[in-house]
């Protein structure tokens, strides 16, 4: 059978179109690709998340720092001004003891020696931890009441005689005695002690003597 063209038109033929393997190919590689930007995308938007809250809690640590420091400043600030304060109750204490020890020191020595009408204090003086007495007396037994009245009073503690001497000067026959002993402040002498006459632990001479 003898087909005839009547249009004089030339039959249009088909276009030749790429391999199909080139076309996978090219498929594949695009697919590949957008998982690949979605994969990394996905990563960089983790990581920058963790990166801003990395960066939140290191701000948030620094201000806590901050916070720290300066309450250390403040407590460093009101612990200097404590011992300052304390210093300063230290010195008012030691002033106050100083004032007071040798007055209250000499009334109670007063009051012991008032007791013997011929006994006489020459000098009293510290001797390091102890206090020196130097006195004179008419006779030997007023020397003894009075180391009897020291040691009863309860102020003074571990009272030695270290000498007597017969002294007649002036053709007067009198005795000189050197003793010494320790002298409790009041704060530190028992009111028991006191009333009774008993001894208690050693103390130290009045400052100022």
């Amino acid at each position: 059978m003898i087909r005839i063209n009547l249009l004089g038109v030339a039959r249009p033929t088909k276009a030749a179109g790429p391999p199909p393997t080139v076309a996978r190919h090219a498929v594949i590689f695009i697919v590949s690709a957008v998982v690949a930007f979605g994969i990394v995308g996905f990563f960089y938007r983790y990581w920058s998340s963790q990166i801003d809250t990395l960066n939140k809690q290191k701000a948030e640590q620094q201000r806590e720092r901050d916070r720290l420091a300066q309450i250390r400043a403040e407590n460093d600030r009101y612990r200097a001004q404590l011992q300052q304060l304390q210093q300063r109750q230290d010195t008012i204490q030691q002033l106050q003891d100083s004032k007071a020890g040798p007055v209250d020191f000499m009334d109670r020595l007063g009051d012991i020696v008032n007791r013997s009408n011929d006994l006489y204090l020459l000098a009293v003086t510290p001797d390091g931890p102890r206090v020196s007495i130097r006195g004179q007396s008419n006779s030997v037994e007023s020397i003894a009441n009075f180391i009897a009245h020291l040691k009863g009073s309860g102020s003074f503690d571990n009272v030695h005689l270290a000498q007597y001497y017969q002294d007649d000067q002036n053709n007067r026959l009198s005795f000189k005695f050197n003793l010494d002993c320790t002298y409790k402040l009041p704060s530190a002498a028992h009111p028991v002690a006191q009333a009774a006459g008993g001894s208690a632990a050693p103390g130290r001479p009045p400052a100022g003597l």
